[in-house]
């Protein structure tokens, strides 16, 4: 990352390989982004997000740069490709899927309200994301595999919740 020597926050640049990401690579602290929240998600050929979710108040816009896929958002199914943008309200529930024979890669941003991220550790600049683990998309529906894993995802988001709520008890 460059950084702007005489007072660190005129610009910041970072370099990513957008042909060889994880699925979800969030690059605010890389950036130092503190109005705009933004996710890099490249998803393999076939494969998708195993559960839905929304924000308390995130708007977010999802840029499709290159391949194909779905998107669900509050159990409507858009196909998407090269080009597509979609916007969706914070409440609305929405995952994506690559399409079966090309991997798809997406930009995600929205504007960032004051006073984020909410938790000091968050692992997102946006911190109010609400997972719905038992709200599987249709491209998973019936999946046992997939509700085992959202079951134990939602189990570890359980316990450290539990646990930051006995932290600030104790404070």
């Amino acid at each position: 990352m460059e950084l702007d020597s005489e007072n660190n926050n005129k610009f910041s640049k970072a370099h990513f390989d957008f042909n060889n990401l994880p699925q979800l690579t969030n690059p605010w602290r890389q950036l130092n982004l503190q109005g705009v929240a933004l996710g890099l998600i490249r998803l393999p050929a076939g494969e998708g997000y195993t559960f839905t979710h929304s924000h308390a108040e995130q708007e977010e816009v999802y840029i499709v740069v290159e391949g194909k896929g779905l998107m669900v958002v509050d159990g409507e199914l858009l196909t998407l490709e090269g080009g597509d943008i979609v916007r969706v309200s914070p409440a609305a529930k929405r995952a994506l899927k690559a399409a079966d024979n090309t991997a798809l890669f997406a930009i995600c941003t929205g504007g960032l309200a004051t006073g984020y991220p909410k938790q000091p550790n968050a692992r997102y600049l946006i911190d109010d994301g609400i997972p719905d683990y038992d709200d599987v998309p249709p491209w998973y529906e019936g999946n046992p595999e997939i509700a085992e894993r959202n079951a134990r995802l939602k189990e570890r988001m359980l316990k450290a919740q539990a646990k930051r709520d006995s932290q600030q008890e104790s404070s």
